[in-house]
Parts: structure tokens; C-alpha cells; sequence
């Protein structure tokens, strides 16, 4: 039995990727690949198609990241007989179609011609950067966020000692932060 495979959810919630036509000789299933959160498809044959093939139900639940075949019987066709399937979800606010080539028995390739836009590569949304990642791009290359901290620690104690009025106090805080920002540059090499 072939096969029409539909790809759910891949692009974004409510996206539907799926060949431009199928074609077949007889009865056969779609293939519903759900790649994300929980989703309804409604699936709809068009007048043509409906002449000569059958859903038994048109609405179709797909669990996250689930799949489903959905089976799709035929009438035995003397000629070629085009149709298109609608595929809908979002509650209506998706629908795609695809081309339907029904022939007689024997006589179809079973050939899937591929959208151009399912032939490049699916790249799924970075995730946003963390807290610390933005502010590590934010600083210089050269001055770690240890960094950052120790000087600030360092211009904190200078600046109480200053005011604290005091001279031993002031000389010891400048010894202290010249040695943790040594420190810290030489640990950041």
C-alpha cells in the first residue's frame, strides 16, 4: 500500500509540510508525523477525488511527536482521475493541499514529487540565549565577568576606605585589589 507522508508542527505549531502530488493505483494512507505539541487534522478529499476514494472519519487527533496513518480507500479507476486533499489544522487557520493522481491498477509509478521548499534544510529555532550568555557577549573578549566582579569589588572597598578617612586602610585595599586583579588576569589567559 503507498503511502502520502505529512509532516506536523516541524516549521512552527500549526505547519503542515507535504508533497505537491502523490500519485497511486489504489488504496492508500496518509501518514501523519507530528514533530511537536499535540495537534486535530481535518483531512478533506475534493469533489473529484471523493467520486472515487473514502475517509471514514475526517477529523484525526496526533499525540506529541506521535504519528498516525489515516486509511484511505479507493474505487478501481478505468482512466486517471486528478483530485486534491485538503489538510487543515489550527482549527482552520492552517490548510495545505495536495494533488492526487488516482490510476487504473497497474499502471502508477507511486512517484511523490517533492515540494522545492522540503528540499532544504530544516532548522529548528535557536533557543534563546541565557542570562549569563548575553551579558558574556556583551563584555570584551579580554575581561571575564570575574573580572568584572573583582574590580567592582575592589573599586567598592577602595571607595569605603576613602571614606573611612583612613591612610593604612586606603593602601591595603589598593594592595589587595592589585593583587585579585593580577590574579584575575593571569587566570583569564
Amino acid at each position: 500500500m503507498s503511502s502520502l507522508s505529512v509532516d506536523l508542527n516541524r516549521d512552527g505549531l500549526y505547519e503542515i509540510a507535504v508533497p505537491q502530488s502523490f500519485e497511486t493505483d489504489g488504496p492508500f494512507e496518509v501518514r501523519l508525523r507530528n514533530h511537536g505539541e499535540a495537534i486535530h487534522v481535518h483531512l478533506n478529499l475534493d469533489d473529484e477525488l471523493s467520486r472515487v476514494a473514502g475517509l471514514a472519519e475526517t477529523n484525526h487527533y496526533v499525540e506529541p511527536y506521535g504519528h498516525r496513518s489515516v486509511h484511505i480507500e479507493t474505487q478501481t479507476v478505468p482512466t486517471t482521475v486528478n483530485g486534491r486533499l485538503k489538510i487543515v489544522t489550527g482549527y482552520g487557520t492552517k490548510s495545505t493541499y495536495t494533488t492526487v493522481q488516482l490510476s487504473p491498477p497497474g499502471t502508477a509509478t507511486n512517484r511523490v514529487l517533492v515540494d522545492e521548499s522540503l528540499a532544504k534544510p530544516q532548522r529548528s529555532e535557536p533557543e534563546p540565549p541565557s542570562l549569563d550568555q548575553r551579558i558574556e557577549a556583551a563584555v570584551p573578549d579580554a575581561v571575564s565577568i570575574r573580572g568584572v566582579s573583582i574590580i567592582a569589588t575592589v573599586a567598592a572597598i577602595v571607595a569605603v576606605s576613602a571614606l573611612a578617612a583612613s591612610t593604612a586602610v586606603l593602601v591595603g585595599s589598593l594592595v589587595v585589589g592589585g593583587l585579585l586583579a593580577a590574579f584575575t588576569a593571569i587566570k583569564n589567559r
